[in-house]
């Protein structure tokens, strides 16, 4: 896969009413094998248990979490850059956020994940004011965590 881009959202201050998320993991893994889980709907179904729709296109949609969060494509680079838009069912309407996920290989065979998900709101479209510990929360335990023991790139 080449390095492909649609066009990427300037860099902006959070907006109000919206936080952004940051966190780093690490995995015993080539950057280029997490790439592909990410961007894989078998490998996702795999360690989600639950329906899944992935374009590997840059400004194809995805849906995940069986419709739960849609998105599109921003930027790929092949074991290096994911950059999404994201929406989840439960925001309001036009409310999306943007993730972006850095991969980096310190050294062979270890992966290091930098995740940076902004414009998540604080509330949802029902006044529920816990959408960034969700979010941070869904993050850490129904993704990364998923992915190392499915995949055994270490816990």
């Amino acid at each position: 896969m080449t390095k492909t881009t649609a066009s990427t959202p300037k860099k902006e201050k959070v907006k109000k009413g919206r936080k952004s998320i940051s966190m780093t993991e690490r995995f015993n893994c080539r950057a280029k094998d997490l790439f592909e889980i990410l961007m894989d709907k078998n490998r996702w179904k795999d360690f989600t248990q639950i329906n899944v729709r992935i374009s590997k296109e840059v400004e194809g949609e995805f849906s995940i979490f069986d419709g739960s969060v849609t998105g599109t494509n921003l930027e790929l680079q092949e074991g290096k850059l994911i950059v999404q838009r994201w929406r989840f069912g439960s925001w309001n309407d036009g409310v999306q956020s943007t993730v972006r996920l850095v991969f980096e290989e310190p050294e062979s065979g270890v992966t290091v994940v930098k995740l940076t998900h902004t414009d998540v709101p604080e509330e949802d479209m029902y006044g529920n004011a816990t959408v960034v510990e969700n979010t941070e929360r869904g993050w850490r335990h129904l993704i990364f965590q998923r992915i190392r023991g499915v995949f055994g790139f270490g816990i």
